[in-house]
């Protein structure tokens, strides 16, 4: 089957304040869409930027404006409006080309797969050493490596995946628990097609979003005890891979000070219940 015969497939972008990026995202997501037949609907919730003035400037796509700043709510949003499958969900600060999605869309001729994503590329042109560092160990440990990784930016959707759960639950972690409905054999990291994130230029930025994902598997494991989340990463992951490989402990030290200053944050975000803040790194962005 050719997703290029479907009769709409469906793309939701969150979207808040995200004027210096959108245009990126379209731009790359339009090329090599082309005869196929697809709708985009960019949510912008709680904008005080252009994001949504340049949205609608992209031909074709549909714009929705949220007063409230939320990714949930524009999540929800954006499923009320769409009508297609498969469906993907999309950040606005990632960068993946049409051809690679419509790449990505094929895993879903195989049975039982139902939820998907392109293998993860991370940029690391604007990071310095530390960054790079961090990033030389996590693209080595299981979550990254084993080739199950979906969320971190992109995760699409079958119908039959879609109906696993109704609405976004009001939670941090929207990708992490989407991922956590699915078992191993359900989910694919498409091989031969890419999507790209753009990393924090300094150790700073990315404490504050890897302290928000921590945080959000934490409350994701308070509101769900029920779903396994976030236990590919384990410190004998760590450890096992700097015995096979102890070139790498600089670099794994790096890796464990960031866990180390991640979990103290998010220990102090639950101990004061803090459940509305979001770390948002803005280097990326510039």
């Amino acid at each position: 089957m050719s997703y290029r015969d479907l009769a709409v497939f469906s793309i939701v972008i969150p979207a808040h304040n995200e004027a210096s990026v959108i245009g990126r995202c379209l731009a790359a997501l339009l090329e090599g869409l082309e005869g196929s037949q697809f709708e985009i609907i960019v949510v912008c919730n709680g904008c005080a930027d252009d994001t949504a003035a340049i949205a609608r400037s992209y031909s074709g796509v549909k714009v929705i404006e949220l007063d409230v700043a939320s990714k949930v709510a524009a999540l929800n949003a954006g499923d009320q409006a769409a009508s297609g499958f498969p469906r993907a969900y999309i950040d606005a600060d990632i960068q993946l080309r049409g051809g690679d999605l419509l790449r990505a869309l094929q895993e879903f001729e195989t049975p039982g797969v139902e939820i998907v994503a392109p293998r993860l590329h991370v940029d690391l042109s604007r990071s310095n050493v530390m960054v790079k560092a961090f990033y030389g160990i996590w693209m080595r440990l299981p979550y990254f490596a084993d080739g199950q990784m979906v969320g971190s930016g992109v995760f699409i959707l079958s119908q039959a995946g879609r109906q696993r759960f109704g609405e976004f639950p009001q939670i941090i972690a929207d990708d992490g628990y989407v991922r956590s409905l699915f078992g191993g054999q359900e989910r694919r990291t498409a091989n031969g097609c890419r999507f790209t994130i753009f990393a924090p230029q300094n150790l700073s930025d990315l404490i504050k979003i890897k302290s928000r994902v921590r945080f959000g598997n934490m409350e994701l494991k308070m509101k769900y005890p029920e779903l396994s989340v976030g236990s590919e990463n384990s410190p004998q992951a760590l450890v096992s891979l700097v015995l096979k490989k102890p070139w790498l402990v600089p670099a794994a030290f790096v890796y464990a000070y960031v866990q180390w200053q991640t979990k103290r944050n998010a220990d102090h975000r639950m101990a004061i219940a803090d459940f509305s803040t979001w770390e948002r790194d803005n280097s990326s962005r510039a």
